[in-house]
């Protein structure tokens, strides 16, 4: 995979990879329908020492239903979600694909919290889904 860059609406936050993602995944739980405005979050996970991140960006911490605090990172001029941070994956960063500068290398692996799903999100039925959050893969 060729290097990964992206940045918030603005331009005040941008990022980069030239990692492979870990997982990718489509996640339909209430909080991501919230924060993105629609019906999922698409989200490929990477090492977090490996996205380089330049600029200033804000972070709303709650707690997700299994108990653990689930961080979401944006930009504090323009609002745009870029990344996500979750206390039961340590070391691990989660990137809003849509934020992206070519999200075309991007392909769920997994829809989860498919109980939430809205029927007007159309996925993929090919897609292996879960009602709520599965284990982490090993």
């Amino acid at each position: 995979m060729s290097k990964i860059t992206g940045q918030c609406l603005c331009g005040a936050v941008t990022y980069s990879t030239e990692s492979e993602p870990l997982r990718m995944a489509q996640c339909h739980c209430k909080a991501c329908q919230r924060a993105s405005g629609t019906g999922h979050m698409s989200l490929a996970f990477f090492k977090e020492e490996d996205v380089a991140i330049t600029g200033t960006f804000s972070e709303f911490a709650s707690v997700a239903d299994s108990g653990n605090e689930n961080i979401r990172g944006f930009c504090g001029t323009c609002g745009a979600r870029l990344f996500g941070r979750n206390s039961a994956r340590a070391g691990v960063m989660a990137v809003a694909v849509g934020t992206a500068d070519d999200n075309s290398w991007f392909s769920p692996q997994v829809i989860v919290y498919n109980k939430d799903k809205p029927a007007w999100d159309c996925m993929d039925g090919e897609l292996t889904s879960f009602d709520e959050m599965p284990p982490p893969p090993k």
